[in-house]
């Protein structure tokens, strides 16, 4: 198996899956990450774009499985024609909240949501458009500020790999499983109008980072311009 993404998901899932027995043929992660103590011993790759490791991935992948979670890229052509099984980990519920989990969070607190969640799905030529394999919801308190749903989030992300770890590349489940339409799509595009919703009474709550701006500058700066 072939592990991509960036930050702790990432680092935690390799090291979870090591200490399970699987084989981790490598992580690829983003160009210019630190590499955590525990994992330097792994083989690694690092890029600006996992479509130019097709070649690598191909070659080094044994068992033909590829799991991102934490996954700044795309995967485009180059690699989705090499006939790999490649399943995703979204911080998100699919289908409703496609795209970028911050944003998605973002838009769920200001509509109120009742609950949000995470999914495992299938990678297609689409953004979070595959065919989902689990999802995994939890309750959004009342009074739940971004902070603390992503901070859920990333645990809920981390949980839902481990269970899943025995069988990740299984066939995803009957399409009457899945909620009917292709959802939403939350980017930064999204996000460049939020100065719209400042007088939302949830407003101050969706954009609060808390302990999370140093891992989140550009939203940290963004949010700070909406407001």
């Amino acid at each position: 198996m072939i592990i991509v993404g960036s930050g702790a998901l990432v680092w935690r899932a390799a090291a979870y899956a090591v200490a399970e027995g699987r084989t981790v043929d490598a992580v690829v992660h983003p160009r210019g990450e630190t590499v955590p103590a525990r994992a330097r011993s792994l083989e690694r790759r690092e890029t600006d774009d996992v479509n130019e490791l097709a070649r690598f991935l191909d070659q080094a992948c044994t068992d033909r499985l590829v799991c991102s979670t934490g996954n700044p890229f795309l995967f485009r052509a180059p690699v989705l024609d090499l006939g790999l099984t490649i399943v995703n980990i979204h911080g998100g519920p699919l289908p409703g909240y496609r795209g970028l989990p911050v944003a998605a969070a973002v838009f769920a607190i200001l509509r109120a949501e009742p609950e949000f969640g995470v999914t495992l799905h299938r990678v297609d030529a689409g953004i979070d458009t595959g065919a989902v394999v689990d999802r995994r919801t939890f309750p959004l308190p009342a009074a739940v500020t971004l902070e603390e749903l992503l901070l859920q989030v990333t645990k809920s992300c981390h949980e839902i790999f481990v269970d899943n770890l025995a069988d990740l590349g299984r066939a995803a489940p009957p399409i009457a499983s899945t909620p009917d339409g292709p959802g939403e799509y939350f980017g930064m595009k999204r996000l460049s109008g939020l100065a719209e919703h400042r007088d939302h009474p949830a407003f101050a709550r969706a954009t609060d980072l808390g302990v999370l701006e140093g891992f989140y500058p550009e939203y940290a700066t963004l949010f700070a311009a909406a407001r």
